[in-house]
């Protein structure tokens, strides 16, 4: 009977360490990436305005997955939907200022996100920022720590969509 009181103490231990471990991990979770292309702002910003290009260059879903496009016909109210196998996901632009970034809000496996796909020009190139945000929760800050490990998945799926806009304007120039 001494080792269940044991075993009780040392779970109690371990939620009590997780809630305060979680109390200093900020509230806001932000993960961003930055490449340089080779083409002209507008150009980039047509891309990334129009959620049919996604597929192509944003790495969402996967190469196997199946979109849905709805809203407007171009800019701010447009959404989609993917699937691929059981995951799925949904995509909204919120705002939109040519030439100069898109607000987009997405839902998927990672939890609901705000992204800010942002475009500069910069001489002959265009530096491009995609910068993720998420809120995290409060008490009891559980979810705050195992948002860590979505952090990493969160920071290759920006990667990847930095690569694949490179690549897909480099392609149509």
């Amino acid at each position: 009977m001494k080792w269940l009181f044991h075993i009780i103490g040392l779970i109690l231990l371990l939620f009590v360490a997780l809630c305060v471990a979680g109390y200093f991990i900020p509230a806001r979770q932000v993960v961003d990436a930055n490449v340089q292309l080779d083409a002209d702002p507008y150009t980039v910003f047509e891309v990334v305005s129009d959620l049919k290009s996604y597929p192509e260059w944003s790495g969402i879903g996967g190469p196997e997955s199946e979109w849905v496009f709805g809203g407007a016909a171009d800019g701010t109210g447009q959404t989609a939907a993917w699937q691929s196998g059981a995951r799925f996901g949904s995509l909204e632009i919120l705002q939109s200022t040519p030439g100069e970034f898109v607000l987009v809000r997405t839902i998927g496996p990672l939890g609901e996100q705000k992204v800010t796909l942002a475009i500069q020009e910069s001489g002959a190139m265009t530096n491009f920022l995609i910068e993720a945000q998420r809120d995290l929760g409060g008490f009891p800050y559980i979810g705050r720590v195992a948002a860590l490990r979505q952090n990493v998945a969160t920071q290759e799926a920006m990667d990847r969509a930095a690569i694949g806009l490179e690549q897909m304007t480099v392609a149509q120039n």
